[in-house]
């Protein structure tokens, strides 16, 4: 299913509470700040997700592909982070994370249920999508008025 995205930046709050509700965990993307080679990795957004570190699942440091996205730099990294109320209150501190180009936070923002993936964007692309929709998604995307065309 494609999502109109412009439509989930006007709802984000209730799309994060929503999405954070129903899945296991989410994944966003960074990238590496010199010294490359430091580890633990230093990362563009370390400090904007300090409030998230304990609830890092995983780290790819390097990934060339994620939902949505393929690339050739070596300097990206994705943080998955455990879905949970604690979270969930710190993506809605952030400023809104759909808009991560104009508010300098990590990018491409996805949600994995059942170790799946469940719903994707692609930040510089304004795109947003999800797999594996139930009805219960689909009637919170009806309800929040939010547009998307079924494949």
């Amino acid at each position: 299913m494609i999502i109109v995205y412009d439509n989930i930046v006007e709802k984000y709050k209730e799309v994060l509470k929503y999405a954070i509700r129903y899945s296991d965990t989410f994944a966003v993307i960074t990238e590496l700040k010199r010294p490359y080679s430091k580890i633990p990795p230093n990362c563009k957004h370390d400090e904007v997700m300090k409030n998230f570190e304990e609830y890092l699942v995983k780290q790819v440091v390097r990934v060339r592909e994620w939902p949505g996205t393929n690339t050739s730099s070596l300097h990206k990294v994705m943080n998955v982070y455990k879905a949970c109320r604690a979270t969930r209150d710190a993506l809605l501190e952030l400023p809104n994370i759909f808009l991560a180009l104009e508010n300098n936070l990590p990018e491409d923002i996805c949600f994995y249920r059942n170790e799946k993936l469940w719903i994707g964007t692609i930040s510089h692309e304004k795109m947003a999508g999800m797999k594996n929709e139930t009805k219960e998604d689909i009637a919170f995307l009806e309800n929040q008025n939010i547009i998307f065309y079924l494949q």
